[in-house]
């Protein structure tokens, strides 16, 4: 007997109806052949049982705009599996391209890489990846008028879709067809001012239908914008300073304040220039002798970024005769984001004889910006001619807050054929290309070193206080508007596959596919040369990369039926790398139901991730690190050595050295695939017709993360790790004349960077439980009801930050770069009765031991409540609140991200949000 268990989804409200349900008996079904033979991600095979033995989450789009879902990168925040640490806003203060990223099961949490071992799909198939670092599909390039529905696998290392699916599986399924024309709009406001309202509009069109006129054209376009939200706007965001001691104050702020120092020497002490500078005290109250003054960089940042979003879809489909279609797809998308950070912190020569030399202030010798002659080791100056004088260490307050600018675009274009020929032999085939090209640009704030060099030098820019008409224009003068760093990713592929049902044995039929598949990867990156003097961007000049690769796979998968109610599935995967080799990688899976309110099931399977092409060939190359530090020698403590300026050498952001083989000049099997074990385990019980709960138990080990060491890792013990310091003495005089940080030497020795190679790290365990329940009720007189909770909990996560090396346990706490969450939920109740229907849902984050590990972050809990009207034939009005309770997000003292006070990629800092939505079918 054929079940009758539920699929488990994830649909908030979705109706779980099984056969037993609906009076339609599952054995009159299957003779009847009344029942549609699916295809569900994870499988090749075609079957009429919707819970297979994977564990699949499903959602639909209805459910998505119940809530108030526009984006990918919202969807997966309604995914308990998923726990990404990279969105959009992550563009504040980083070359990022403004893009999202899926992390299921949190794999690159501690490590703070980007989520590359989650798998993103359209339709089944590829979709290029970000073009900046090769690692991982941009979300925003999802076009999600046009879904259908998302279909998650969270059982990990896809024998059908690639081995490099270590975490799981998200494909995002089209709209099979469409006839009509709708349109909607949206909006939501915060109903806090200061910004971030969304506006929305959408259209999906089409015409003909494949069943009777054999054809259809559908079509759909989509924009979504955003407007800023700065960091001022919310009392958690305005300040990096969370308390009143001398550690909160550092550990807040920035030791380059404006008005500048020179030499060590603070002109407006002992009261700086509040708000912004603030003075630091030598007692841990902050009281006591004046220190520094420390600069509240926080108030001038962002902590949401202007956002605008434009996808379009095309597609036509054509039956050719009964059995065979052919489709051809097209998919456009820009995404495009500005934000803003706090002015730059530099530092210049500055001769004795400036009209604004500080007063009192100590003069040391300096080379000659307008004849410094030959580097000279033994000049006490470093250069043969010296001038009495001094290092302006200030931020660059005049010159505005830095603007920055991203705007990437993908395409996709997919030419596509399937159907069925010959006895019972089901095909589908392919030809497609997609590509990213992202452009990263300044548009303001930025300004070029040398000309500042100059001004300071020639006495017309004052780093100590307020500009003359002279100094404001030479700062104009040296303002860039340019691109900066420029990246495409192009993918080209053809896949194709068969399948069919072979015998019918006697526990049922044996099913069988096998597919091929061939790919190009094609990668490159270039930094302007403009770059070279835009110290503050933290992108080296030198970064330009590229690469490519051909990759070959075949694939097969067998269905097999043991007994009546015992089926099993082989998978096994053999992928050609044309630089790291092939290598075969199984998956095998069983699917066990003694009675039919109860389904056991289980699987196992191999995972193998090759370097993505960044990884491998990114060259030598110069970037700020994400947090701030003291030098361990220069400012043990927190406070400055005799001789060393705090605005150097104490809390300051400190460039890293990154690279991958290929671009430090080794071979490129230096470093190593990553290889996976992974394994599920679990139950689906209906008690009764109108219950459905699952329960999943999983487990993931992964070997040689590759990975750069966490810059945490390398501060946090400096004596293991001295060897990763590279200071200025140490350096060539090239190099040590674009690092800021080395004009000060030889008057003391900062660090010129540290040394975070990308290379194979240690292993990564983790392993958690996932918990899915529904409930729906039958129609009654006060209306039709329903309760569903999907969570994930986690109970290992351990990692290496180097081969053999220590594990450390992440769960609940903040390691290195992010948080591990022990448990996270979305749970919903659904109302529905005639034309009205309601949503009141919930997600829910545990709380964490902070990146301090002293403080704790506490849980984040976020209620909505929305309402759909359909009262009018075609017309459809939803309103309701988002975070209804106005949750702010849970205060948090990392200092990982630019945003500080909380932690903005786990969290909504719009607070309570009005939404509407208004839709309407013209034909």
């Amino acid at each position: 007997m054929k079940s009758r268990l539920k699929p488990v989804m994830h649909c908030l409200g979705l109706a779980f109806g099984s056969l037993a349900a609906i009076g339609v008996h599952p054995i009159a079904v299957a003779q009847q052949q009344q029942l549609e033979r699916v295809e569900i991600t994870g499988s090749m095979v075609r079957r009429v049982d919707a819970e297979t033995a994977l564990p699949v989450t499903i959602i639909t789009s209805e459910e998505l705009v119940k809530q108030g879902v526009q984006t990918a990168e919202q969807a997966m925040s309604r995914i308990a599996a998923n726990q990404s640490n990279f969105g959009t806003s992550a563009a504040i203060g980083g070359t990022t391209g403004a893009k999202a990223e899926a992390d299921l099961r949190g794999l690159s949490a501690a490590s703070g890489t980007n989520a590359n071992k989650t798998l993103v799909l359209l339709n089944g198939r590829r979709i290029a990846n970000h073009a900046f670092d090769s690692a991982a599909v941009d979300l925003n390039a999802i076009p999600m008028a046009a879904i259908s529905r998302i279909e998650v696998l969270r059982d990990g290392a896809s024998a059908i879709y690639g081995t490099d699916a270590i975490a799981g599986v998200i494909n995002f399924i089209l709209r099979r067809e469409y006839q009509g024309v709708a349109a909607s709009y949206e909006n939501q406001t915060p109903q806090e001012s200061g910004g971030a309202d969304i506006n929305r509009v959408n259209v999906v069109g089409g015409f003909g239908s494949l069943a009777k006129e054999g054809f259809n054209i559908m079509g759909t376009l989509d924009w979504r914008k955003q407007k800023v939200l700065a960091a001022v706007e919310r009392k958690f965001s305005r300040t990096g300073v969370l308390g009143p001691t001398r550690d909160d104050l550092t550990s807040g702020t920035s030791g380059t304040a404006f008005p500048g120092d020179l030499n060590g020497f603070e002109p407006t002490a002992p009261n700086c220039a509040p708000p912004a500078s603030l003075p630091r005290f030598s007692n841990p109250d902050n009281t006591g002798t004046f220190e520094t003054c420390r600069y509240d960089f926080t108030q001038d940042i962002d902590i949401i970024p202007e956002n605008e979003q434009f996808t379009g879809l095309l597609r036509g489909s054509l039956a050719l005769g009964a059995n065979h279609t052919a489709s051809l797809e097209y998919l456009y998308a820009n995404n495009q984001a500005t934000a803003r950070v706090a002015p730059a912190p530099t530092s210049h020569y500055m001769p004795a004889s400036s009209q604004y030399f500080p007063a009192g202030a100590p003069a040391t010798l300096v080379p000659d910006q307008n004849n410094p002659g030959a580097y000279d080791e033994n000049s006490p100056c470093g250069y043969t001619n010296c001038v009495s004088g001094g290092v302006a260490n200030w931020r660059q307050v005049p010159a505005g807050k830095r603007t920055s600018g991203d705007d990437s675009t993908t395409t996709r274009l997919v030419a596509d054929i399937q159907g069925f020929f010959g006895d019972g032999w089901d095909y589908r085939a392919a030809l497609w290309q997609s590509k990213n090209k992202s452009n990263a640009s300044v548009k303001g704030g930025y300004v070029n070193d040398a000309i500042m060099q100059e001004g300071v030098w020639n006495g017309a820019i004052n780093p100590f206080g307020d500009q003359s008409a002279a100094g404001q224009a030479a700062i104009g003068a040296a303002q860039v508007y340019a691109d900066t760093y420029v990246g495409e990713y192009k993918v080209s592929g053809i896949d194709a596959r068969v399948t069919k049902d072979l015998m019918q044995l006697t526990a049922g039929t044996l099913s069988m596919a096998v597919g091929a598949e061939y790919r190009r990867e094609k990668s490159s990156v270039e930094a302007t040369d403009i770059t070279a003097e835009l110290p503050s961007l933290g992108i080296d000049p030198d970064a330009d990369t590229s690469g490519s690769r051909n990759v070959t796979a075949l694939f097969a998968e067998f269905a097999i039926p043991i007994l009546k109610n015992l089926d099993g599935t082989v998978a096994l995967r053999w992928d050609d790398y044309s630089d790291f080799g092939s290598t075969t990688n199984p998956k095998f899976s069983l699917r066990y139901q003694p009675v039919k309110q109860v389904l056991l099931r289980g699987s196992y399977n191999k995972g193998f991730r090759a370097p993505t092409l960044y990884e491998i060939y990114q060259p030598a190359s110069l970037t700020y690190t994400s947090d701030n530090y003291d030098d361990p020698l220069l400012c043990p403590g927190g406070t400055p050595v005799p001789g060393a300026s705090a605005g150097v050498v104490c809390g300051q952001q400190v460039l890293q050295q990154q690279g991958g083989p290929g671009g430090l000049g080794l071979p490129i099997d230096t470093l190593q695939p990553e290889k996976s074990d992974a394994w599920t385990v679990g139950v689906v019980f209906e008690p009764i017709q109108s219950i459905t709960v699952g329960l999943d138990y999983w487990s993931i080990k992964t070997k040689n993360q590759i990975s750069g060491l966490p810059e945490q890792a390398i501060f946090g013990d400096a004596t293991k790790y001295a060897g990763r310091f590279v200071r200025c003495s140490e350096v060539s005089p090239e190099q040590r004349a674009n690092i800021t940080a080395c004009l000060n030497y030889p008057s003391f020795d900062p660090i010129a960077y540290i040394e975070t190679p990308t290379e194979n790290l240690g292993d990564l365990k983790t392993s958690g439980v996932d918990l899915a329940f529904g409930w729906r009720s039958a129609a009654t007189e006060y209306g039709s009801w329903g309760v569903m909770l999907d969570g994930t909990y986690i109970t290992e996560y351990k990692y290496q930050r180097e081969p053999g090396g220590e594990e450390f346990n992440a769960v609940g706490r903040y390691s290195d770069n992010a948080p591990v969450f022990r448990w996270q939920h979305v749970a919903s109740v659904t109302w529905s009765m005639g034309s009205w229907s309601a949503l009141f849902a919930n997600r829910y984050k545990t709380g964490y031991l902070d990146q301090d590990a002293v403080s704790n972050v506490d849980s984040y809990s976020v209620y909505d409540l929305t309402g759909t009207w359909q009262g009018v034939k075609n017309l459809t009005v939803s309103a309701g609140v988002l975070n209804l309770f106005d949750e702010d997000p849970p205060k948090s003292v990392q200092v990982t991200t630019f945003q500080r006070g909380y932690d903005p990629r786990f969290t909504d800092p719009r607070g309570r949000t009005w939404y509407l939505r208004l839709a309407y079918k013209f034909l």
